[in-house]
């Protein structure tokens, strides 16, 4: 059976993992010109990794939930989770991450504070 310290570790290698494959899809995606159809694609790549990177992050919180105030801070940080990707789904092109850059920093901020805040 697995301890818990084999289960942090395996979530920390997938992590960082995506983290690997999330900077190399958007260096690949930078190395492209604007015009080039396979931005878009790549794009979508890039969220759903960072949506499976937040999934896990997700899940290392949920581990640790014992008590009623854990369980509201998970809910209020997963709806800001939510808020998160549904923001950054919105960036699909070089004009949307301009546009809705102040958006998805605001959403990753209030994520952050309720991370930072407990709640």
């Amino acid at each position: 059976m697995a301890t818990e310290k084999d289960i942090t570790d395996q979530r920390d290698s997938a992590v960082e993992l995506l983290d690997k494959k999330i900077s190399a899809a958007i260096t690949k995606k930078n190395g492209l010109a604007i015009s080039d159809p396979r931005r878009l694609r790549l794009s979508t790549t890039i969220n759903q990794l960072m949506d499976s990177r937040t999934d896990l992050h997700i899940q290392e919180l949920k581990a640790g939930l014992d008590s009623a105030q854990l369980a509201a801070a998970l809910a209020r940080i997963t709806t800001a989770s939510q808020d998160l990707k549904t923001e950054a789904a919105k960036m699909k092109n070089v004009t949307s991450y301009i546009n809705n850059a102040n958006a998805v920093i605001g959403a990753a901020t209030k994520v952050t504070n309720i991370v930072k805040n407990g709640g």
